[in-house]
């Protein structure tokens, strides 16, 4: 199988070898072209950290094709019910984008997206000053919206700053997506998990 990765921004090479890998059976050979340095190293710790072989081939147009080998895995299933299936993790939202300008913005949207492909996902998201435009804001932010409804369908607690919502002014009905937070609970999070800030 090939797929053409070339133009496509981070994380979307990663993504897209990951879901033709799991769709592939076993004994199969992927063919991923890329043309970013970073979508060339994503794409090979992807594949080193699935414990595939790959071979990387500089092909002098600019393109670079790894070839990705898919082989017999041989591993007992954990049984992923109740706290298991989560890790003690809450990801601490605290703006809209990580970082600055338009960057920023792509930046949240990937490491969002990218959540959603991890088998454990973190037990809580927390949306605090302008991140709480990343649950209410349909017309920028609808994308998003759509991935944090994903992880709260799979089980995901996701709590937008109450506070927050009135002090932007926002009706707490645009809420699209988890429920209201309150400092108590949130600063429960915060002591008694691992934390992740963005």
């Amino acid at each position: 199988m090939k797929i053409d990765c070339c133009g496509l921004a981070c994380p979307e090479p990663v993504l897209r070898t990951k879901k033709a890998l799991e769709e592939m059976p076993d004994d199969s050979v992927l063919e991923v072209l890329v043309d970013a340095a970073a979508s060339v190293a994503n794409v090979q710790r992807f594949a080193s950290n699935g414990a595939y072989e790959y071979r990387t081939e500089e092909l002098g147009d600019g393109r670079t094709r790894i070839t990705i080998v898919k082989g017999y895995a041989c591993e007992i299933a954990a049984t992923k019910d109740g706290a298991e299936a989560f890790l003690n993790r809450t990801i601490f939202i605290k703006d809209d984008k990580v970082g600055e300008g338009e960057l920023g913005s792509v930046l949240m949207k990937g490491f969002l997206k990218s959540t959603l492909e991890f088998d454990r996902l973190p037990k809580n998201i927390v949306l605090v000053n302008r991140g709480v435009y990343l649950t209410t804001d349909t017309d920028r932010y609808e994308e998003v919206i759509g991935y944090l409804r994903e992880l709260e369908s799979r089980g995901v607690k996701i709590y937008s700053c109450g506070l927050c919502l009135n002090h932007y002014g926002i009706d707490t009905e645009k809420v699209q997506v988890g429920e209201i937070g309150n400092a108590y609970d949130t600063m429960d999070m915060l002591l008694h998990t691992e934390v992740t800030s963005l």
